[in-house]
Formats: C-alpha cells, sequence, structure tokens
C-alpha cells in the first residue's frame, strides 16, 4: 500500500531463500501472499490463489481473511469483478467476526469500487438472482454464443432490445464483454 515495491521485492526473495523449499504452511501462504503483492507479472495470480485456495490455510482465518482481500482488490484492478466481490465477501465477513475494523472498512470500501452498493448480504442482491427472468433467458442465450438477432427471432424481439438488455445485465453481473457471460455461466447451476 505506501508504493515501495521496488524495495521490498528484494526483501521478500531474501525471506524466500531463508525459509528454503520446504517451510511452514503458515509461512509458506504468507510468502505466497508477499509475491502477489509484490510481482508485476502474471505469476501475481498464481501466487494469490496459493495463498487463499490452500486448504490448510484454514487453520489462519486471519490471514486468510488478508489473502483474500489483496487477490479481490488484486481482481478488481484486473477487470473481473464478479470474481473480486467473491473474494471481498468472504474476507469482509471474517474481518467482521474477528472484530477487524480497518481492514474491514478497506473491503467494504473494495466492494464499493467492485459495484456492491449497501451491505452484501444484505439488501444488494448481484449475480444471477438480480436478474428477471426474460434477463436470464437472454443470457444464456447469449452464453451459448448466440448472437442478437438469433436470440431475438427467438424471443421475438428487436436486436436492439437484446442489446439494451445485454447492456443493462453486464453490470449486474460485474462483466463487461459477452464472451465472460460464458464463463460466469459455466460456475452458476442451470
Amino acid at each position: 500500500r505506501s508504493s515501495h515495491i521496488d524495495e521490498v521485492r528484494p526483501l521478500v526473495a531474501s525471506i524466500g531463500r531463508q525459509l528454503g523449499s520446504n517451510p511452514p504452511v503458515r509461512l509458506r501462504l504468507l510468502r505466497h501472499q508477499a509475491l502477489a503483492l509484490t510481482t508485476t507479472t502474471h505469476l501475481a495470480e498464481r501466487h494469490h490463489r496459493l495463498a487463499v485456495f490452500d486448504p490448510a490455510g484454514d487453520q489462519w482465518p486471519m490471514e486468510r481473511a488478508r489473502a483474500r482481500l489483496h487477490y479481490g482488490e488484486w481482481l478488481r484492478r484486473v477487470r473481473r469483478p464478479a470474481e473480486a466481490r467473491t473474494q471481498l465477501t468472504a474476507a469482509l465477513e471474517v474481518f467482521d467476526r474477528l472484530g477487524a475494523a480497518p481492514y474491514a472498512q478497506i473491503a467494504r470500501a473494495e466492494l464499493r469500487a467492485a459495484g456492491v452498493t449497501g451491505s452484501p448480504g444484505t439488501t444488494a442482491v448481484f449475480g444471477l438472482d438480480s436478474l428477471t427472468a426474460q434477463e436470464r433467458q437472454i443470457v444464456s442465450m447469449a452464453a451459448s454464443g448466440l448472437t442478437n438477432p438469433e436470440i431475438g427471432q427467438r424471443l421475438n424481439l428487436s436486436p436492439r432490445t437484446i442489446a439494451s438488455h445485454l447492456y443493462n445485465v453486464y453490470p449486474k453481473l460485474g462483466v463487461s464483454r459477452r464472451h465472460q457471460l460464458r464463463d460466469l455461466l459455466g460456475d452458476a447451476p442451470a
């Protein structure tokens, strides 16, 4: 957060060398988190995922929540807000439960930046649950590869109306492009 990445990167590398090839689980997870925060390459996501999804990390909820917060921030900055919201919401739940108010405040700010209005899990509805039946049908058809004219023909709507529905749906789903609908629906129940 202090923008001193170039100064911190050699320290993280030195600590990694001192830990060796088989460090204790907690230190390994913290190292992945530090590497994710200090790398500017494609390796950042790999290290974020190793810090967040290793089942051994369940023993340390605060560290896991911080890793989720950092991963969520990174996902939002690389324009993947739907995935970011998942990580940030999970982190916020832990911060609130543990009384970590400063971290909870950061998580709430990041959630707002990722498109969440109100308190997560209370008034705001996101994802497929926020769509009308017709919007869900259009999203499903678009995700399957149909074009706007093809969808319009099946639903007896104009292609412009389909485009308008998709334009309104994208922010609700946290996507910005049509191909992302396929990825989103791949994770959702039918």
